[in-house]
C-alpha cells in the first residue's frame, strides 16, 4: 500500500511539473500545402485563420506590402505587412489564411515567416 501511495504521489507531482513548464506562446502548427488547396478552401468554415506552409515564388509586388505568389498550382495574394519579400527566388512561406468576409474582399495568406529554400 505504501508503494502505491508513493508511486501515485510521484506521478501527480511529475504531471504537475510537466503542465507548468509549457511555453507561454506555443508555435502554431503549420500545414504544408499548395496554393490550389488554399484557393479551393475559399469561404469554407473552419479554414480561415489556419496556418499553412507554401513553397514557391513571389511573382510580383502590388503597392507597399501586397504580393502575388505561385507554386505552379495556382496564384494567391500574400500580405507581407512585416516583410519585404524578394521577387523571383524560391521561398518557403509560413502564414495564416485570411479569407474574404462573406465573399467580400480578397483571399490572402498573411505572411508570418519566410526563408529562401535550399534548392533554387
Amino acid at each position: 500500500m505504501k508503494k502505491i501511495v508513493l508511486t501515485l504521489s510521484t506521478f501527480v507531482s511529475l504531471l504537475g511539473a510537466a503542465t507548468t513548464v509549457s511555453p507561454a506562446d506555443p508555435a502554431p502548427a503549420y500545414h504544408l500545402t499548395t496554393v490550389s488547396w488554399v484557393v479551393a478552401t475559399r469561404n469554407k468554415l473552419g479554414v480561415d485563420d489556419s496556418y499553412v506552409t507554401l513553397i514557391g515564388r513571389v511573382t510580383r509586388k502590388i503597392g507597399d506590402k501586397t504580393y502575388w505568389f505561385t507554386d505552379g498550382t495556382g496564384d494567391v495574394r500574400l500580405d507581407g505587412e512585416k516583410f519585404d519579400l524578394p521577387i523571383g527566388p524560391k521561398l518557403v512561406i509560413g502564414g495564416r489564411i485570411d479569407q474574404a468576409y462573406l465573399g467580400f474582399g480578397h483571399l490572402e495568406v498573411d505572411v508570418k515567416t519566410w526563408r529562401l529554400t535550399k534548392n533554387p
